[in-house]
């Protein structure tokens, strides 16, 4: 619907449109709809960041509300990473 699946806040450009496998390809996903979703460009990177001082700096730049950071944390554990701690 034009908007960030995790913050819903619209998409400006596309330059800031990431498309994330919510199952990743060298976890037996594929590039199927159902398994993509559009996050902004800055969530992407935290959803796949493992680096404490690289998730702060993602925390500090995008302030999630829980529930945002619910969504977040649903895309990390469909990848085996640890959850973000709000």
């Amino acid at each position: 619907m034009g908007k960030c699946a995790v913050t819903g806040r619209e998409f400006q450009t596309t330059a800031e449109i990431h498309c994330h496998h919510k199952v990743p390809r060298e976890q037996g996903g594929d590039d199927k709809y159902d398994n993509l979703v559009l996050v902004l460009d800055d969530i992407h990177r935290l959803t796949h960041a493992t680096n404490p001082d690289v998730i702060g700096k993602y925390q500090e730049i995008l302030c999630l509300t829980k529930a945002q950071l619910a969504k977040l944390n649903t895309l990390r554990e469909k990848a085996n990473l640890p959850p973000v701690i709000g």
